[in-house]
């Protein structure tokens, strides 16, 4: 083991911060990238959307197989190659003259950031002793949270005080040189591990298809075209046969992988109970997760629009209330995955994700219960109460997963524990649209009877998106409620550690 793993950690742990930041730091300016690239809100808004989805997807697809290349070529180099990268398309965004080649520079900028993650977390897994390595991971996993917690804040911030949406980029330049001579320097000592084996090329182009078939099929069925009481015309056409395709791409993925020599995945590691209960964990949490993430702005936009309608500064005022309330969320499950890892390393990680998805899962209950007088600070406490549950979970899963891969394939599990999550937040923001929208929309029609409706049509209507909130907060208690079934499948602190598989 390395000599000073705690500082090697700290300064890998700042190029996984930057480019958690980037993954939301767009959001507050992409009203000004649409003026500046003269994009119409009414025809075009779902293109300028690619400029944070885009990400997103770009993301997920370069872990699921930059983790496979650090097994074989080497932590330092995939991971100071993957910084590279990501400043690349830095430049490359601050300095677009157009909206296509804004998008491409994001795609750029994530396939770089998407990759440092998963390597960092097979790092840890390399640098420290197995008693410590779980406490390692839920720095990691800390750092990232905060993140892109903060990149909402900090977005806004350089926003309100330049009004320059380039400028954003423009800073992860100086930034990411320093994180990248810094991290040069941390990493040079330690031992470059190289596995055995070639790159499943074909492995990597069924499942990287397979993301993006299934990230662009659950969007598009999201965009339920509607007036304010008319018919919805559904989802376009094409949404579903890409879900459909991206399944069977995904068998294909498993089929390959059965059979080739040196598999993108070892599938192997599905056979141990609590490896494969704990990435189920993960795709429920990602789940609930974005559930959360999109409805408390959901909330507040329509509470604070329907009682103050004639405010024209009404959405400013919402993005601001909405940061800081989805910040007792974020940063609670941010300060709670360093615990977690304490924990987990001591007693086992069965007992933390028990206690943690047990927390997340009453907060989650209390939330479906908001109202039109529901107080900020009742609010603020329940989403503590789930992000401090969340939290406590993070790095449990990521050490079950990880001390069940051999020492060669910690970089493809690692990645697996990342991608994994960010499918279910895909899956949870798709169920939000797909099961909100028709229900409000059918909850709007059976009220018209209702005497509230013509009397008080503000508080009638923020009933109606009050109950579809709810019940859509209970769809993500649900898959709560799954996961801590499949917590108690996870190794307690009684049982013996695993040896590589």
């Amino acid at each position: 083991m390395q000599k000073r793993p705690n500082l090697t950690l700290a300064l890998i742990s700042l190029a996984i911060f930057i480019g958690a930041v980037d993954l939301t730091v767009v959001s507050a300016a992409l009203p000004r990238v649409m003026v500046d690239m003269r994009v119409e809100i009414g025809s075009d808004l779902g293109r300028a959307a690619w400029v944070v989805s885009g990400y997103l997807l770009a993301y997920t697809v370069s872990m699921t197989f930059m983790g496979r290349l650090s097994d074989i070529l080497g932590r330092r180099d995939v991971y100071l190659i993957c910084l590279g990268i990501f400043i690349a398309g830095s430049a490359l965004a601050a300095a677009a003259g157009s909206l296509e080649w804004l998008i491409v520079g994001r795609v750029v900028q994530a396939f770089g950031a998407g990759a440092m993650v998963p390597i960092s977390m097979a790092l840890a897994g390399d640098i420290f002793p197995p008693e410590r390595r779980a406490a390692a991971l839920g720095v990691i996993g800390a750092v990232d949270t905060a993140g892109w917690m903060v990149g909402h804040l900090y977005g806004g911030v350089l926003m309100r005080a330049f009004d320059s949406w380039r400028l954003l980029f423009w800073l992860n330049l100086p930034i990411g040189l320093l994180a990248l001579a810094l991290t040069w320097w941390a990493l040079r000592g330690v031992p470059q591990r190289r596995a055995a084996g070639g790159f499943d090329w074909l492995g990597a182009a069924l499942i990287s298809a397979s993301l993006i078939a299934f990230n662009v099929g659950l969007s598009a069925g999201g965009e339920l075209r509607e007036d304010f009481y008319g018919e919805r015309a559904g989802p376009p056409a094409y949404a579903l046969p890409l879900v459909l395709a991206a399944l069977a791409l995904l068998a294909g993925f498993v089929w390959a992988e059965r059979r080739s020599a040196h598999p993108l995945i070892d599938l192997t590691i599905f056979y141990d109970r609590g490896a494969a209960a704990a990435c189920a964990i993960n795709v429920m949490v990602g789940f609930a997760l974005a559930l959360a993430i999109t409805n408390v702005p959901l909330f507040i936009n329509t509470r604070l629009a329907l009682q103050n309608p004639a405010d024209a500064d009404i959405l400013r005022r919402a993005a601001w209330e909405s940061g800081w309330m989805l910040s007792a969320l974020t940063l609670t499950m941010a300060a709670a995955a360093v615990p977690g890892g304490w924990l987990a390393g001591r007693i086992g990680p069965r007992a933390p994700a028990l206690a943690g998805l047990a927390l997340a899962l009453a907060g989650v209950l209390m939330m479906s219960r908001w109202g039109a007088e529901s107080a900020y600070l009742t609010m603020g406490l329940e989403l503590a109460l789930a992000g401090l549950g969340l939290g406590l979970v993070i790095s449990p899963v990521a050490e079950e997963v990880i001390a069940a891969a051999a020492e060669g394939r910690r970089g493809s599990a690692s990645a697996l524990v990342i991608a994994l999550r960010l499918v279910g937040m895909t899956a949870g923001v798709a169920a939000l649209t797909l099961y909100g929208v028709p229900r409000q929309d059918a909850l709007r029609r059976a009220g018209a009877s209702n005497p509230l409706a013509s009397s008080d049509p503000a508080r009638f209507l923020m009933d109606v998106a009050s109950q579809v909130i709810g019940e859509t907060f209970l769809l993500g208690a649900a898959a709560l409620a799954l996961a801590l079934l499949a917590a108690l499948w996870m190794r307690g602190g009684n049982d013996h550690p695993r040896g590589p598989m």
